[in-house]
């Protein structure tokens, strides 16, 4: 079409032009609600915003002062495929990338889940040091299921390890950050296990801002992989995908609950710069398997099975119209079913995954098919876990071709 013509059309045709352009519009605020597309605009909104706390007064912490006034934190970047977060994006901090994620505005906080009150005279009331330290101890309990020992609170109470803030004003500040900062499981995990090296690593935080080291996500097949299918991209994937199986044996075996991914996607799970260590990226619908049952089995009523799921993780609307079964399926059917396998329609592979490929073996094959659907239901969503032989034998395959194939290249 003749790019003059346009004036012309949308002259003749106003209906259809409007109605175009609403759409075209309609999709992007979807796209933009939705954190598809995202812009460095708001990403600078953001820390305008943090910054400007931090000048009066309400936002503190260790990254405030790097970020507001000595701009030691620069190159600001959105980052795109984070629904569900208020504010997510990238920086460097000197010659070090971070990723900043905001956690919920005190402002959005339920009432029962607030730090202050208010007395009849109107005046704000904000809790004692044993009374805060009992909220926290509290709120862990119900989001992930332990006990706190004391080395534990006063790391969570406090937004500098080993700093007490004697100033009353600041406190009550400090206060309001750690309080809006524990509502995320993110930061949570991330301080009670950070010793282990399988989340990013939390750098620090401003205000209701937190921060964690870049970790490279990995990218879908359908876009990494299926350019090339040389032995080496086989060999990657192989090694891909054993790396997957041992962060999920290390999930489910070395805490003190197994936890459970009720949301599983490829790009949450990356490899860390400089020694490319596998690290699960998306902290937010990673649950104690209690906690997971909790989501799925809490006793609402039902019409179908998919009402009692809490995205990946699966329960059974029983006979009695009731959520009541505990979480069916596991963390290696889920993988199985949406990262190594594909995505599949009526029992068709549409959009191949991790360990789809020309080179996949049949005995591969067959082996992720029963790792992804346990008990070969083609009716349901599959709801159940993968039985132990299978997952023996999945691991000695993988780990035994990607052995060839690392010494063949």
């Amino acid at each position: 079409m003749n790019v003059r013509r346009i004036p012309g059309f949308i002259y003749h045709y106003k209906i259809h032009a409007s109605s175009i352009l609403g759409m075209i519009a309609i999709i992007l605020w979807l796209l933009h609600h939705w954190g598809i597309i995202c812009t460095n605009l708001e990403a600078r909104g953001h820390v305008a915003r943090v910054c400007a706390d931090h000048v009066e007064g309400p936002a503190l912490g260790v990254l405030c002062k790097p970020l507001c006034s000595d701009h030691t934190i620069h190159s600001l970047a959105c980052e795109s495929l984070h629904s569900g977060k208020e504010a997510v994006f990238s920086a460097n901090w000197e010659d070090t990338r971070v990723v900043f994620k905001a956690a919920k505005l005190l402002t959005s906080i339920e009432p029962y889940e607030s730090l202050h009150w208010f007395d009849a005279l109107g005046y704000k009331h904000y809790p004692t040091e044993l009374e805060f330290d009992k909220m926290i101890g509290d709120l862990v309990f119900n989001k992930l299921n332990i006990t706190l020992n004391k080395r534990q609170v006063e790391r969570l109470s406090r937004l500098r390890p080993g700093h007490l803030e004697i100033d009353e004003e600041k406190r009550q500040f400090e206060m309001e950050n750690v309080w809006a900062l524990l509502q995320e499981n993110e930061y949570l995990i991330s301080i009670l296990y950070e010793e282990r090296d399988l989340f990013p690593r939390l750098i620090g935080t401003c205000g209701n801002f937190y921060s964690v080291e870049y970790v490279r996500p990995l990218e879908k097949p359908t876009t990494a992989f299926a350019r090339e299918n040389s032995p080496s991209d086989w060999g990657e994937r192989l090694k891909i995908a054993v790396m997957i199986m041992d962060l999920v044996d290390d999930l489910e075996s070395n805490f003190p609950e197994p936890f459970s991914l009720c949301d599983v996607k490829i790009n949450h799970f990356g490899l860390s710069f400089g020694d490319s260590r596998l690290k699960y990226l998306d902290l937010q619908a990673v649950f104690p398997k209690s906690i997971a049952t909790r989501l799925t089995a809490d006793g609402r009523k039902c019409r179908k099975h998919q009402d009692c799921d809490y995205f990946d993780c699966r329960s059974v609307c029983s006979g009695l119209k009731r959520c009541e079964a505990p979480v069916i399926n596991d963390n290696l059917q889920i993988i199985c079913e949406k990262i190594f396998l594909g995505w599949t329609l009526s029992g068709t592979i549409i959009i191949p995954g991790l360990l789809m490929s020309r080179r996949t073996p049949a005995s591969l094959a067959v082996l992720l098919r029963q790792c992804a659907n346990p008990h070969g239901d083609t009716v349901h969503l599959p709801r159940a876990s993968v039985p132990a032989d299978i997952r023996s034998r999945l691991y000695d395959m993988l780990t035994e071709m990607e052995r060839q194939y690392s010494n063949s290249s």
